[in-house]
């Protein structure tokens, strides 16, 4: 059993980010934690874990315990012990090049004989049908297979409790639905869940208790039924509880941007061979595939950040060349990280942009809900937040193609639609606009036409 007892967490000049949380999750049990980017979902589940308690500057009171064993000046290997941890980017879980060596490395660190770990290994190959991906590099794999990794190796530990922090953010549909099974594995094997996640309808019939969590506090349980009460959804800035279908159209064409050829080999030997597609000013383009499938090498090269020769793209009738395709783009990428570098999120919505106004940054920073932590370092911030940051940035520069990698992974409801209307609002008739992403409802609202490469791939 964990238990929760009038938990409160406090960041830098003590905010408090988390306020008398009171919570029993019972063994075996799944419960749900929903509710806006920044309202304390992922505060909660690197409190359980241990990791908020290693912050600088964190304090905290209450108590964590599990089966009455206090958390409380636990050490993070004594934690480890019994909770496991997926997080939101599966690239900050690995340790190792390898996959099969991945899986091991925790059982090897624990001190396990060769036996043992070779039965673990051998038990988690029955319940989860992913022997494709032992001895891969996992550099190889993608988005998908990297998260299916992390859980499995969540069940290959022996914890009993495992947490989930919004697991689901850069999966599409057939991973979404594997991860939805081996979350129905887990626990019926007796696995304690506990999930940060705002999309939530694949978790309908996987969670016992969906608890919403606003200002840092927990809600009353809501039931399913209210679930599928779309008004009440809103209210509560949720995701759709229902699998949501695609309604934009295909890409209607234009003539200002045309892809003459793109040919791009993958390591696996299959193909992204793209000829004679066009694009038209003004427009929002949606691209679309699953994971794996080419979406972000496309941005690379179209952006000029990749381009191994095998391209050949048109600006108004004449060859753009990789300088001049990234002179006239801006990306903001899947992992944000890689894109924050300075030390307050004003001077990182400003940094490369010559002449930029007071008030359209304030606009800016006001449209994305980010006015109040204009002073923070971007890294303070959480997931959603960050990534709000990133797409600040490249709303107020003013460049001829607009790239989106992923925007709403993580994204609530309430954010998920002021990212959609700011960047309806960027749309002029001297811009292109494309968005890789997973997210249909963000899609069905923003999007003017589609791209999807899985025609593409051979």
């Amino acid at each position: 059993m964990l238990t929760l007892e009038n938990l409160s967490l406090f960041y830098e000049q003590d905010k408090k980010v988390l306020d008398d949380i009171n919570l029993i999750v019972a063994d075996g049990e799944c419960v749900l934690l929903t509710g806006e980017s920044g309202s304390g979902k992922s505060s909660i589940i690197n409190s359980i874990n241990g990791l908020a308690f290693e912050y600088e500057n964190t304090k905290f009171s209450g108590n964590i315990k599990v089966d009455k064993k206090d958390l409380k000046g636990m050490e993070l290997y004594e934690i480890s012990l019994m909770i496991s941890s997926v997080f939101q980017n599966p690239k900050t879980h690995f340790f190792n090049v390898d996959t099969t060596l991945e899986l091991l490395f925790y059982l090897e660190n624990i001190g396990l004989d060769r036996k043992e770990m070779e039965s673990r290994m051998e038990d988690m190959l029955k319940l989860f049908p992913i022997k494709h991906l032992l001895g891969r590099s996992i550099f190889d794999l993608s988005g998908g297979e990297k998260q299916i990794l992390c859980v499995a190796a969540c069940y290959i530990s022996g914890c009993k409790i495992i947490v989930l922090d919004e697991p689901s953010s850069n999966l599409d549909d057939k991973y979404i639905n594997i991860l939805k099974e081996m979350l129905h594995i887990l626990k019926n094997k007796g696995i304690t869940l506990i999930i940060a996640e705002h999309r939530i309808y694949y978790l309908m019939d996987v969670a016992d208790r969906i608890i919403p969590v606003k200002n840092g506090k927990l809600g009353e349980e809501l039931t399913k039924t209210e679930l599928l009460n779309s008004e009440r959804l809103r209210e509560l800035g949720l995701r759709s509880a229902t699998k949501t279908a695609l309604k934009v159209k295909r890409n209607s064409g234009g003539n200002d941007l045309t892809v003459k050829k793109i040919e791009y080999k993958f390591k696996d030997g299959s193909k992204l061979k793209i000829e004679d597609i066009s694009f038209g000013f003004g427009n929002i383009y949606g691209i679309t595939g699953r994971n794996g499938c080419g979406k972000s090498t496309l941005l690379r090269v179209m952006t000029g950040l990749e381009d191994k020769g095998n391209s050949e793209i048109l600006f108004n009738g004449n060859i753009l060349s990789k300088r001049e395709r990234l002179k006239n783009s801006s990306l903001v990428m899947q992992d944000v990280n890689h894109q924050l570098f300075t030390d307050s999120v004003e001077e990182e919505i400003k940094l490369g942009v010559k002449d930029l106004s007071q008030d359209r940054s304030d606009k800016v920073l006001y449209g994305l809900e980010l006015i109040e932590f204009k002073d923070r370092h971007p890294m303070s911030l959480s997931g959603g937040q960050k990534q709000r940051v990133a797409i600040a940035s490249v709303l107020c520069k003013n460049s001829k193609f607009i790239f989106f990698d992923e925007p709403t992974s993580g994204m609530d409801y309430g954010n998920m639609m002021r990212i959609s209307e700011l960047i309806k609002e960027m749309k002029t008739e001297n811009n292109i606009i494309f968005i890789v992403s997973h997210d249909i409802e963000f899609l069905n609202e923003t999007a003017d036409g589609i791209l999807c490469l899985e025609e593409f791939k051979a």
